[in-house]
Parts: C-alpha cells; structure tokens; sequence
C-alpha cells in the first residue's frame, strides 16, 4: 500500500477533527454568551417610614350620664355619636323583662311606620312606577355603598326606604292589598305588649351637647383636660400609677359625654426621641389597637427635666373618626419621615460611562436605565421613582435638533431588573 497516501489520508482526517473542534468549541461559546442564565426582580413601589412608637395616654374632657335604674338599658344612639343637649340616649329600666318588652315594641313601631309610610301619598288610580323604579335602584345603590364603606348602622334606614318603595310599588300595580290589614294586626299586638309594661322605665339624656359613649372606663376624672393643662414629666407619671375610681352615689352610669372634639394624647419616650419631635408641627399617626387607623396629630408640647433620660410628647388631634376606638391606653406610632421609591438590590446597580442604573430584560433585550439613588437601607437601595433630568429641558444641538440630557431611558415601574447574569452590555439579545 502507497504509505505516501495513508500519511496524506491520515493528514485530512487529522484537519477534519481540528475543523470539527474548533468549530464546536465557537459555537458553544457563541450560544453560551447568549443564553447566559439570568435572575430578575420586578421594580415596584415601596415605602420606608421612620417612626416613634409608644403606649399612648389619651386625654379627654368627658363626664358621666346617670339613671336611676341599671336593670336594662337601650342605647337609641350610636357610639361615638354627636348629640345635642337634651336629646335622649338610652332608655334604662328597673329589670330585664321591661327591656325586652321595650325591644319587641320598638321591632312593632317600626314595621308600623314603614306601613304607614308605604301607603301615604299612595294615588294607585293615577301614579305610575317609574318615579317608584328610580327610587327603588337609587335606595339599592346606596345599600351598597354604606356596606362597602362598613357604615353598617346606616344601611338600616336605606334598607327601610327601599322597603317603602317596593312597597308603594305593589300597591300602585295591584300587588299588594294587604298592609292595612296588617297594620291593624300589628297595633293590636302594641297594645298587648305596651300592657304587660309594669316595670319601672326611665329616659335618659344628654346634659350638654358633645359626643356620646357608652364604655366608662374610671379614667374620666383622671386623665382630664385640666390634669393635662398643668401637666409635669413627674405628675404625668404618677398619674399612670392610679388606678380607675368607681362612680359613687345611689345612680348608675350608662354613658360618657365628651364636650369637646379636641382631644390629647401623652407618648412617654427617651429624651433623644423627644429631640426629633417639633412643637407646632403636624405628623401623621398610626393607631394599630384601632386597625391601623391613621390619624393627624400635632405636637403641643414636651415634657422633660434636666439630666432625665426620658421625656414625654403631649399630641392633639381636632378629629373624632366614626368607630375609633378611645382605649384609655393604646399603641401608637408617629411617622418622622416617609420616603417612597423603588428599592433595587445593592448587588443589581452598576456604573456606565459615569451614570448609575442597572440592567433590565425587555422580552430578549437587555437595556441599561439610569436610576437616582435615595438611600441605602438593608442592603437595598431606595431609588426615585421620578426622574430627575425631567425637570430639565433637552440640550439643542448645532442644527437646533434636541439632544437628550442622556442616551440611557430612567427606571419605570415594573421593570425586570437583572439582579443575576454574567458579561451584561446595554443591546446584549438572549435566545
């Protein structure tokens, strides 16, 4: 055999498994710096807030209602309702069968009325439905917005309004003829149940016009308004330290009235928080006892004394929100500063050509944005959410064409920044 021509053979073969290499070993690389593996969070808006927390020790001018009997009692107002002076608040009776009677009657008197209010104004030869109808879903709406907006007690008389017009609309079409009948019915039990009343009954008022409560708490004469206005670090402390007094007298107490909307609230903290704090300010307060409501309180003073470590910041707050709850003692937290921005992983920022930013996916491509830093917290940067070259105009070129202030777009919300990826360049397409 021709050992020139196996040497020449071998030689192709030898080429041929080089070529095969070197092509493999490029493709590779060439599809591995394409399909790097990437990791991405999503640029979302948070909130980062500074606070002070505390018990809070509330302050109010607020004194007893009384009544004769304690048997029963039937509030007839809401509480933490407004009322006017001399209007009833609660029916109170001498035992619980007088209080149950009293429950049923009202139950009656109230199906009465919606009967009697059915049928007044009601001209069934003449009257059509479509003043009724109009009536009847704007009732329904608003059944739906007081319960979306948890205004429960309210829903009662949408709820009998609408049943007075569903009313009023059989007996326009002939659909309903039997109220009257029912109504006699009703009147009748009234007097039966208003007859077997022989307990001892009593209707107590308000002596003022102010904010009516039910819970006593033995605090009122307390934590006044007078206690407040001659208030030292010390005598705040030693009022802590009391316990609550139980009302005296033959009478017993069903109720508070608070005469003042205007109400206080005393936070003990270390002299340094106290620092932060200045008089005369307003700051936005988060009562977590009474779900996180949110309310704006300002700073009327501060209580210290020299060489104490220790200091007590006295809030007011010109607001009664229906449903807050006034525990005498509560958490509470003062927000000193709030900041909302994006917050972008320390690991994700990088610097080109001198600006900030971080690498987002946008469907294959990667696309560099410029972001404003705020502050570093927890490993975490909080970043703008508005970018700060907007305030600017764009620089004009030589041919008066405008020239953006920067060839990189700014962060938007719900970016895929890149947190996890190797060789990342601005344009760079994953397959």
């Amino acid at each position: 055999m021709d050992t020139k021509y196996l040497k020449k053979v071998g030689l192709y073969i030898l080429c041929a498994i080089a070529s095969l290499g070197l092509i493999s070993y490029v493709v590779y690389h060439m599809l591995d710096g394409f399909t790097t593996d990437i990791s991405t969070v999503t640029a979302e808006v948070s909130t980062k807030k500074s606070t002070i927390s505390s018990d809070g020790y509330i302050f109010k001018d607020e004194h007893y209602l009384y009544s004769t009997y304690s048997g029963a009692i039937n509030y007839v107002v809401d509480d933490g309702e407004k009322v006017g002076i001399r209007q009833a608040v609660a029916e109170t009776f001498s035992d619980s069968v007088g209080y149950s009677l009293r429950s049923d009657l009202a139950k009656i008197e109230r199906k009465i009325r919606i009967i009697e209010e059915s049928t007044s104004h009601v001209n069934t030869a003449t009257s059509d439905t479509s003043a009724v109808d109009k009536k009847i879903v704007s009732n329904y709406h608003q059944i739906l917005k007081k319960l979306s907006e948890g205004k429960f007690s309210h829903v009662i008389n949408s709820t009998d309004n609408l049943l007075i017009q569903m009313n009023r609309r059989q007996l326009i079409t002939g659909e309903n003829t039997g109220l009257e009948s029912l109504r006699r019915s009703l009147e009748a039990e009234k007097a039966e149940l208003t007859a077997k009343l022989s307990g001892r009954s009593e209707t107590v008022s308000s002596d003022e016009s102010g904010y009516f409560f039910k819970e006593i708490d033995g605090y009122e004469s307390i934590f006044s308004k007078a206690a407040l206005d001659s208030l030292t670090l010390e005598s705040f402390y030693s009022l802590t330290s009391i316990s609550p007094t139980s009302p005296s007298g033959d009478q017993s107490p069903v109720g508070k009235i608070c005469t003042d909307y205007k109400w206080y609230i005393a936070l003990p903290v270390s002299a340094a928080e106290s620092s932060l704090v200045s008089i005369g300010k307003t700051y936005k307060a988060v009562f977590p006892y009474n779900y996180d409501t949110e309310l704006t309180l300002r700073a009327e003073k501060i209580l210290t004394e020299h060489a104490e470590d220790r200091a007590v910041i006295v809030f007011s707050a010109s607001e009664m929100p229906t449903g807050f709850n006034y525990q005498r003692v509560q958490s509470v937290e003062i927000v000193m500063n709030e900041s909302s921005g994006y917050r972008i992983p320390m690991s994700a920022v990088r610097i080109i050509d001198g600006i900030e930013g971080v690498y987002t996916l946008h469907g294959s491509t990667v696309v560099f944005k410029r972001i404003d830093i705020l502050f570093e917290t927890d490993g975490y940067y909080m970043v703008s959410q508005t970018d700060p070259l907007s305030a600017y105009a764009a620089e004009t070129g030589d041919e008066g064409e405008e020239v953006p202030l920067s060839p990189y777009k700014y962060i938007a919300l719900y970016d895929q920044i890149i947190v996890a990826g190797k060789d990342l360049t601005d344009g760079m397409v994953f397959y």
